[in-house]
């Protein structure tokens, strides 16, 4: 369960839509917008984890050849991710809008907007299968799968609350700006790392259960 937390962490430090958004906010908006679109963004990861996760369950309980083809796949999709990630050389620049402050809005709108974000994003099921599908051989029953999703939400809406907190710092930003392509760097080795080792473990298994 820790290593999907570290592989969803890696995915986060990554610059995506969720990312920009936040980080967006927190230059230009108020901090309790930016936090609300970081709530918003936590719900749509609830979204995403539940539908991989209880799919994936599913999909075990019925076939278990499949779930590690789906292993060997997702593990694929993340060692490429994070092979694309290790070649990045340049800093994507996070721009300072500061000067153009949008005017406030309900919460309720704030999350909306995050919400809608996160779920434009079609690339979250890809990734979400591919991290959640080694470990759904380990669990067992609903209680274990809820608290995974809870803690995939969670984890997402207290990274991205502190993205609204640090972001709304120019020297944050500049900082960012300066060094964000070494955060892709390393986000990248724990996508590789753990996209060999799902494959690894795909591949065992379909051979353990075909000899």
């Amino acid at each position: 369960m820790w290593t999907v937390l570290l592989v969803n962490l890696a995915g986060l430090l990554s610059p995506g839509p969720d990312f920009f958004y936040v980080s967006r906010k927190a230059a230009s908006d108020t901090h309790r917008n930016a936090v609300a679109g970081a709530f918003g963004i936590a719900l749509g990861i609830l979204f995403w984890s539940a539908v991989v996760i209880f799919g994936l369950a599913m999909l075990n309980r019925t076939n278990h050849l499949a779930q590690y083809i789906i292993m060997c796949l997702g593990g694929s999709y993340l060692a490429y991710s994070g092979i694309k990630m290790l070649r990045v050389t340049k800093n994507a620049q996070l721009t300072d809008p500061s000067k153009h402050k949008e005017k406030p809005t309900s919460i309720f709108r704030e999350i909306m907007k995050g919400l809608l974000i996160n779920l434009s994003n079609g690339k979250a099921i890809v990734f979400f299968s591919s991290v959640l599908s080694g470990l759904m051989a380990n669990i067992s029953g609903n209680t274990e799968i809820v608290l995974v999703i809870v803690l995939l939400a969670l984890e997402t809406f207290l990274y991205f609350t502190l993205i609204a907190f640090f972001f709304s710092r120019k020297m944050v930003r500049e900082f960012y700006n300066r060094y964000n392509r070494y955060i892709d760097n390393l986000a990248g080795i724990v996508f590789v790392f753990f996209g060999g080792e799902l494959i690894y473990s795909g591949l065992s298994t379909m051979i353990c259960l075909t000899v």
